[in-house]
């Protein structure tokens, strides 16, 4: 811990008893819930309480992996680009050795043990992903100051997947050619080439080789995005944990090779245009949008991903309520301030930064708090001795003097109170708590909800006790995801000594204090844990079972991998029509139209002989294509393209046919006269299930029909 500036602890005591409340104390008015639907949060986030008491009961929360979601994706991010740089031994970036560059090694080999490793690995990591994502939202932490935690988030997860996305792209089997086809839909609707992209994908031979380099580029370089996502998505947390323990790594990495080994990642069919893919498996972890693209225009697809996108980004606006940040932030009274700085050390989102003193008083500095920061917590009320920090809601100094009112008024009734100081998170936030509930649990204590087990200062503690209390028992929150983060953390290092503001044995009898985290599942024992202090006996520590861990870790981890495997390699039928289809593309010059030139003599001062002849505008005639197949007949007119109608004329028609032969009479009409068709083919083609047949037409080579 950094270094602070000391003061005495008399001094502080005295500070305490001598002053007051301000003015302006607010008393003890909760604020608004920060959420909406703030009970089915509760209800979410407590289930998820509920599996990590159930796993910490063999291991300790630093194994337990619901504990460290988002650094155990960062491990998996950091496996799969290692073993993405060492697939590039083998791999190969281009249309025509893409496939067999993959293929060939074996699934067995070490290029195919790498290029598992680095296809589950990368399917872990979007496991991890969207379970941290959950878990962060059930635990309602998108709200006040957290939207930019939230907003970075989401776009980290679009970046993994997009990433994904053309990491299959990479492979140009029968995904890569689904893939390639619906994204080239999408692009066409936006106005940003010349020509349709989709005819390029028409026949083998056309798929541009520039286009697939284009695609193994951004694969290379977007991760590096992900390092900027991070900054971002950390940017407002103190101490943020970027991997989680190393244990957990392992057992994580042994996982991805038992996937690699127990099911190798294989290609699909290899990629042919003139074939309509039918059936294969499919990573549905990165590759779900196929069965969404099939079915939606380009148009569709956008407008899918945009709600998507602005829904989940914007979740922090539209579920999240609009509170004023002076009714639940954290506030300084300058007045008690030290310069101790703890505040500023133990603040979970470091909200808290000492600046320049302002009052004039000796000391250097006082503490400053970043209302784009704070979530108020409360937190950094337990790390001041003199209450000059807190949350105004619920004012140290005024709740001190409450509990002290009680204790006193207990003690001359004859009766040593106990207290029970239990954090209103455990039961969903302030708004939720369940007074009674808590009363039945805990027989013979006076239950006090705490916004965080870190906003009791030890020296609360003390005084209690020195007033006449017989016991004070503190119930944390269980959840290894909990609201404030660190408060949970602080306070066991506070009692025990280890942290400041420390507990101070010779103020208080320690063995009346307990701190405890509440498990769900077994609330009978903080019951008996209750009586037991009552007693003045210490309840016995929780033992762990080693033998129940590594049989929850067996299990977890088959379930893991069979949840990885199974959506990994998930059937997925191609919903494209089977009925074979008839396509024409081309590529073609209308006549030029308007093409006469004039003088700009009546337009010209200038002598004869400087005067010159300025062409009239010219454009091109669109180009008419006439499609015949059996006696029915579809004509459709294709402008010319540029910006004065002077280029080319690109297009398609698509026509479904029927197994078996047709005949087939093409005419493409590029003069302004419509009786002047000087391009014409006639053929029969025969119809083959899920093929399509591709007659393509370019200036310079004329007709072509595609094998």
């Amino acid at each position: 811990m950094s270094t602070h500036h000391e003061h005495p602890d008399v001094d502080c005591e005295v500070l305490a008893d001598a002053m007051g409340p301000e003015a302006a104390a607010p008393g003890s008015l909760p604020p608004p819930p920060p959420v909406r639907a703030a009970r089915l949060f509760a209800t979410g986030d407590a289930w998820l309480t509920r599996l990590d008491t159930l796993l910490e009961r063999g291991w300790p929360r630093e194994l337990n992996p619901l504990a460290q979601l988002g650094p155990a994706t960062n491990a998996m991010l950091a496996l799969a680009t290692v073993s993405g740089v060492l697939l590039l031994i083998w791999y190969s970036a281009s249309v025509q050795m893409a496939w067999h560059s993959l293929a060939d090694p074996g699934p067995r080999s070490l290029g195919g043990l790498v290029r598992s490793v680095h296809r589950y690995s990368s399917d872990l990591a979007m496991l991890l992903l969207l379970a941290h994502a959950g878990r962060t939202f059930l635990a309602r932490k998108f709200a006040d100051a957290r939207w930019l935690a939230w907003a970075s988030g989401i776009f980290l997860l679009g970046l993994v997947w997009f990433i994904g996305w053309t990491g299959y792209w990479l492979v140009w089997d029968e995904r890569a050619q689904l893939l390639a086809l619906g994204t080239m839909k999408a692009v066409d609707v936006l106005p940003i080439f010349g020509e349709p992209m989709l005819r390029l994908f028409t026949a083998d031979h056309t798929v541009p080789s520039l286009l697939f380099f284009v695609v193994f580029f951004l694969h290379m370089v977007l991760p590096l995005g992900i390092a900027i996502g991070l900054c971002l998505h950390l940017a407002r947390l103190s101490r943020a944990q970027l991997l989680p323990d190393w244990r957990v790594v392992g057992w994580l990495v042994a996982a991805v090779l038992a996937a690699a080994l127990i099911l190798p990642a294989a290609n699909a069919a290899p990629a042919h245009m003139a074939v309509k893919p039918d059936r294969f498996t499919m990573d549905w972890w990165f590759l779900w949008p196929l069965g969404i693209m099939a079915r939606l225009s380009g148009g569709g697809v956008w407008l899918a991903g945009l709600f998507a996108a602005v829904g989940l980004t914007t979740i922090p606006w539209w579920l999240a309520r609009r509170r004023p940040r002076s009714v639940y932030q954290a506030k300084v009274n300058l007045s008690r301030c030290f310069s101790c700085s703890l505040c500023s050390h133990d603040c979970p989102f470091g909200a808290i930064t000492m600046v320049a003193r302002t009052d004039g008083k000796p000391f250097p500095s006082q503490a400053q708090i970043d209302p784009d920061r704070c979530i108020g917590c409360g937190v950094c009320a337990g790390a001041c001795d003199t209450q000059a920090i807190g949350v105004g809601w619920f004012d140290a100094q005024q709740v001190i003097r409450e509990l002290e009112t009680f204790v006193r008024a207990e003690v001359a009734r004859g009766v040593a109170p106990a207290l029970a100081f239990v954090c209103a998170q455990s039961n969903g936030g302030w708004e939720l708590f369940d007074q009674a509930g808590w009363q039945r649990r805990l027989p013979g204590y006076s239950v006090r909800p705490v916004p965080c087990v870190g906003w009791l200062e030890p020296k609360v503690i003390e005084r209690i006790i020195a007033k006449g209390a017989a016991a004070v028992l503190i119930v944390s929150c269980g959840s290894s995801e909990a609201f404030c983060r660190e408060g949970d953390l602080w306070l066991p290092a506070r009692l025990e000594g280890t942290r400041e503001p420390a507990f101070r044995p010779n103020r208080a009898d320690p063995r009346k204090v307990l701190r405890l985290p509440f498990d769900p599942l077994r609330p009978g024992g903080l019951t008996a844990a209750a009586e037991a202090l009552l007693e003045g006996q210490r309840p016995a520590p929780l033992r762990r079972r080693p033998v129940a861990g590594w049989i929850g870790a067996a299990l977890l981890t088959v379930f893991t991998l069979a949840a990885l495997l199974f959506i990994s390699n998930a059937p997925f039928r191609n919903p494209a029509p089977s009925d074979p289809e008839f396509v024409f593309t081309f590529r073609a010059y209308g006549e030029w139209i308007d093409g006469t030139v004039a003088t700009a003599a009546a337009q010209d001062d200038r002598p004869v002989h400087m005067r010159g002849i300025l062409p009239t505008k010219r454009t091109r005639s669109p180009v008419v294509v006439t499609v015949e197949i059996d006696g029915q007949r579809q004509e459709q007119v294709f402008a010319a393209k540029g910006l004065q109608s002077d280029g080319d004329s690109v297009g398609e028609i698509r026509r479904k046919i029927s197994p078996g032969p047709h005949r087939v009479t093409v005419l493409v009409g590029t003069h302004a006269d419509p009786t002047n068709v000087p391009y014409r083919w006639s053929g029969v083609i025969h119809g083959q299930a899920r093929h399509y047949h591709v007659l393509s037409y370019e200036t310079s080579t004329g007709f072509k029909l595609e094998p």
